[in-house]
């Protein structure tokens, strides 16, 4: 559901303003200094980010422990942060903005968001289609209040050898294992 579309964010934006109070906003979009995709991340989020009326947006690069620190005390306009899959499961996710939770550094909270988040952990657990329906609906609740908002999905290209057999890759967690890989002679 997200896409590209400046005449809605320009309408949205000026509403926002308005009800704010507000003519103009500048905010500060942090990130990562020694990541070697987050300046030109945030010159992407900077440039389009611009073209709504009245807001003026700044970049700050700082180490990313600095980055860390800045987010867990909560001394931030806009944070430039990354998060991988532990376990595939999109719990890994979604449980990172349940009210007080220790990752929940915007300290969003939606009580029908945490009680969908506490159904799919505990009581629909072992129910599939129960825990993703919860699951479905919390992340439709996180869209629409905009808690999150995703600026790019990670990938990685691979190069491999055909003769190295049995190396398991994986979407979460640690990207591949070796565990039984070996190599034919063919």
């Amino acid at each position: 559901a997200y896409a590209y579309n400046i005449k809605k964010a320009k309408k949205l934006f000026a509403e926002g303003m308005k009800e704010a109070g507000l003519k103009k906003l500048t905010l500060t979009i942090e990130g990562s200094s020694d990541s070697t995709v987050t300046k030109s991340t945030l010159d992407t989020l900077q440039q389009s980010w611009s073209e709504l009326p009245g807001l003026t947006v700044k970049e700050k690069l700082v180490p990313f422990k600095q980055r860390l620190l800045d987010q867990e005390n909560h001394n931030f306009d806009v944070v430039l942060a990354a998060w991988g899959a532990d376990y595939a499961e999109p719990l890994t996710f979604l449980n990172m903005f349940v009210t007080d939770g220790a990752n929940n550094d915007g300290k969003w909270s939606n009580k029908q968001y945490d009680t969908l988040i506490n159904n799919a952990s505990d009581k629909d657990a072992l129910s599939d289609t129960k825990r993703t329906a919860d699951e479905i609906k919390a992340e439709k609740t996180l869209y629409d209040d905009s808690a999150v908002n995703p600026v790019d999905w990670m990938n990685a290209a691979i190069l491999s050898n055909s003769k190295v057999k049995g190396v398991q890759y994986f979407s979460s967690g640690a990207p591949y294992y070796f565990w039984n890989a070996y190599r034919s002679k063919k």
